[in-house]
């Protein structure tokens, strides 16, 4: 696939995530799909992969994710993002405060066959612990 048909690939499934459309999330995935995450300990297959954000858009059930810029290289696209949402339910131990948070990450997609078999995810998980009053703000 070419580089930009790659990159509409991930701004595709990025909008069924903004949308909860978890059918067309998963038809943008390979079947030996693998995501690796920021905080987990190892690589996340599909059925963890689905849990995971089950989990956390029931802590951030209006988060958006709006890319900022991507890059896109033979089978590789990066895209630097940021997501807004208001905390409503637990986020790693913590509940619902009602505020909102702000968060910027970068993932890196592998894609074979127009599907993403491969998926690298880094964000501010300090700074939405920060925001939602879990941690101290530096000084």
């Amino acid at each position: 696939m070419s580089t930009e048909a790659n990159k509409d690939l991930t701004l595709r499934w990025i909008r069924a995530f903004n949308e909860r459309d978890s059918v067309t999330e998963a038809a943008c995935r390979t079947a030996d799909y693998r995501a690796h995450v920021s905080g987990m300990p190892g690589p996340l297959d599909a059925d963890a992969w689905t849990e995971f954000l089950a989990t956390f858009t029931a802590a951030f059930p209006d988060a958006q994710l709006v890319p900022e810029c991507s890059i896109a290289e033979g089978d590789i696209v990066a895209i630097r993002w940021t997501i807004t949402g208001t905390h409503r339910g637990d986020f790693l131990g913590v509940p619902a405060t009602g505020r909102r948070v702000t968060m910027q990450g970068i993932e890196f997609s592998r894609l074979v066959d127009g599907r993403c078999a491969e998926h690298w995810s880094q964000f501010d998980v300090i700074g939405v612990m920060q925001q939602i009053g879990a941690m101290p703000a530096p000084a």
